[in-house]
C-alpha cells in the first residue's frame, strides 16, 4: 500500500513537473521573440541614425556651396573685385561705403 501511495505522489509530481516544464517553455519563447525583435529594432534605430548622417555627407557639400559663394560674394567681394568688401571699411557707419547701390536707388526717388 505504501508503494502505491509513493508512486500515486511520484506519478502526481512528474505530472506537476511536466506542467511546469510546459509553462517554462512558453515563457522561454516568448522571451526569445522579445528579444529578436529588440534587436531588430535596435538595428532599425542604429539605421535611422547613420544613414541620414552618411547621406547629409555626401549630398550636402554640393548643395551648400552656392549659397556660401553667395554669402562670400557678398562680404568678401566677388573674383573680379567690383563689389566692395564690407568686412574691411574702417567705418561701418557710413552708409556711403557700404550700400552704394541702395543710396543710389534712394537718391533716384
Amino acid at each position: 500500500m505504501e508503494e502505491n501511495t509513493n508512486k500515486k505522489t511520484m506519478e502526481e509530481m512528474m505530472e506537476e513537473n511536466l506542467r511546469l516544464i510546459h509553462e517554462i517553455h512558453k515563457m522561454t519563447k516568448s522571451v526569445k521573440n522579445y528579444v529578436v525583435v529588440q534587436r531588430v529594432l535596435s538595428v532599425v534605430y542604429l539605421l535611422l541614425i547613420v544613414v541620414p548622417l552618411i547621406v547629409s555627407i555626401i549630398y550636402l557639400p554640393p548643395l551648400l556651396s552656392g549659397v556660401v559663394g553667395q554669402y562670400q560674394e557678398l562680404l568678401y567681394g566677388d573674383r573680379n573685385g567690383q563689389t566692395q568688401n564690407v568686412l574691411k571699411n574702417s567705418n561701418p557707419g557710413n552708409v556711403q561705403d557700404v550700400a552704394p547701390g541702395i543710396l543710389k536707388m534712394f537718391q533716384g526717388n
